[in-house]
């Protein structure tokens, strides 16, 4: 019979400290730290991502950084065929894969396979599109609630582009998304390795709350403003780009076009951050074997080290 692998997720909301828990276990067993993120895969965001700093890199290099440029695309099919390959060569140097992030999306997809959903029909998007543009996105999302009420409790009423491919695909198939995940046939990763799978869970949500503020007032600190305008002078870059979209860019983005005033794009960004965990913590209270870990790295390590024994 093959030996089964073992394989160790982190997840958690932004700001509760993934990255440090990582950091953390990696001091004390042979590893290599996988990035889960769909924000850090792009090169030369680095202070709105919340990379690990150049010094940490160097002394614990993260697989699945700085991948592409921020004008290209990256979809969760190219994330699971990157994923896979650093696992095995985790696994061929003897060493534990930690997958460590917040995009949900990659994790599920990596561990239970991606669904066979329709292709895009622009006819039906522009269609979408028409009605957004009469009624708004919150009455199409409302819509969404009514149809797909799992998805519409994962996909935030602003953000258009999900809400709009969710509807899509029920107008195509008269299947609802959430109905062709359910439908997937799993990974292959799930039955050839022991995956153990860990979430932090905050330990107070108001502390949460002020620590994603400090978090973002410390990325302006460190220069966030400087580092989108140099991404926009770059000729291929402009403000709707993928990249730009992610939480932190998109707010910086509007405040530089003159859309909102340098207070409101604080707030703006401090709040989509926010929703942004919310939604995080949404998923995982749905997730399946999960081990809910608390904030004390030490305990967490000592954990997790004593279910990776039984597995030997």
């Amino acid at each position: 019979m093959k030996e089964r692998l073992p394989l160790v997720t982190i997840m958690g909301p932004t700001g509760v400290g993934k990255t440090d828990l990582a950091l953390s276990l990696s001091r004390e067993i042979e590893s290599e730290i996988i990035s889960v993120d769909s924000v850090q895969v792009y090169k030369q965001l680095e202070i709105g991502s919340g990379k690990p700093s150049k010094k940490t890199l160097l002394k614990y290099p993260h697989k699945l950084l700085s991948l592409i440029e921020p004008w290209e695309s990256y979809s969760t099919a190219l994330f699971v065929i990157d994923s896979t390959k650093e696992i095995d060569l985790c696994h061929q140097s003897k060493k534990l894969p930690i997958l460590v992030g917040g995009t949900m999306l990659y994790f599920r997809s990596l561990l239970n396979g991606i669904s066979r959903m329709p292709q895009a029909d622009q006819t039906i998007r522009s269609e979408i599109v028409k009605e957004a543009k009469k009624k708004g996105w919150e009455h199409l999302h409302g819509r969404l609630s009514k149809i797909d009420p799992e998805s519409a409790l994962r996909i935030h009423s602003n953000d258009r582009q999900r809400i709009q491919r969710a509807l899509e695909v029920y107008l195509i198939s008269s299947k609802t998304m959430s109905e062709w995940r359910k439908g997937n046939k799993g990974s292959e990763l799930l039955t050839s390795h022991d995956v153990l799978q860990f979430a932090i869970e905050p330990e107070n949500r108001e502390i949460l709350r002020r620590d994603i503020k400090n978090r973002f007032l410390k990325m302006l600190e460190e220069g966030l403003i400087e580092e989108v305008e140099r991404l926009l002078e770059v000729r291929e870059m402009d403000s709707n780009k993928t990249s730009m979209r992610s939480v932190g860019y998109r707010q910086v983005c509007d405040y530089l076009a003159g859309r909102i005033s340098y207070e409101e794009m604080v707030i703006r960004a401090i709040n989509a951050s926010r929703q942004l965990a919310k939604r995080q913590m949404t998923w995982l209270r749905g997730w399946k074997n999960l081990n809910w870990i608390t904030q004390d790295n030490e305990a967490s390590v000592n954990l997790i080290k004593k279910k990776l024994k039984i597995l030997e």
